[in-house]
Order: structure tokens, then sequence, then C-alpha cells
């Protein structure tokens, strides 16, 4: 899968912490994370350059329940280009849709668990 990381500053100490607390919270956070994926998903599609539209329509989200966290990305062998896309080459210019979502992403990404959390514990 042709993708950036993005790192939250505290998430590890926020994920073990998340285990011990009640399953409505855990559900708002695990809300968060899929909701973040989404947003970095659609505004990749915004952002990436598109000529056949493969690259708009390959970008895909895989979320993983168990650890909290979300994979956004190309994973179809056949857009390798994407990669070229993302970092340029010398021929290419890069166009870093993927990181310019995720880094977008990163800023929201406190509040949007903070809001998840609160509507969960309401419920």
């Amino acid at each position: 899968m042709a993708r950036v990381r993005i790192t939250v500053e505290g998430w590890g100490r926020l994920k073990r912490r998340l285990n011990e607390l009640p399953e409505d919270v855990r559900r708002g956070a695990l809300d968060a994370v899929e909701e973040g994926a989404r947003a970095v998903q659609s505004e990749t599609r915004e952002r990436v350059r598109v000529r056949s539209g493969a690259l708009r329509n390959g970008v895909k989200v895989r979320v993983n329940e168990r650890w909290l966290r979300a994979d956004v990305g190309w994973s179809d062998p056949e857009l390798y280009y994407a990669k070229y896309q993302e970092f340029g080459t010398s021929k290419i210019t890069a166009n870093p849709a993927l990181t310019t979502a995720g880094e977008a992403e990163r800023r929201r990404f406190p509040g949007r668990v903070s809001e998840e959390v609160r509507e969960e514990i309401e419920r």
C-alpha cells in the first residue's frame, strides 16, 4: 500500500488507556478513527491528479478495530504509480495529496476524538 505515516503525539499512550476504559468510550474513539480516515480518503480524492480516475477511485480505507487504527492509501498493485504522484520523480512534480490530507486530519483529530467520545457517553 502506498501510504504516508501520520503520527499523533500521545496516541500510543491513549490507546493503552482506552483499553482500560468503558466500552462506550472505546467505541467513540473507534468512531473518531474511522471518521478521520474517511476524511483523509475524501480529501485525498479531491486533491489527487486525475487522468483516468484510477488514483482517485483507488484510495481505500482499512480500519483495524482492535488497534484503533486505520490505513488510508492505495493497495492495488496496478496503482504503483501513486507514490510517484505523491512524492514526485525527476520528471513528475510531487503532488502530496495523501500527505496533505493526513496532515490536515492530524490537526482536527484531537477534537474529533473528544467529540465522538462525548457523543457515545451521552447516548
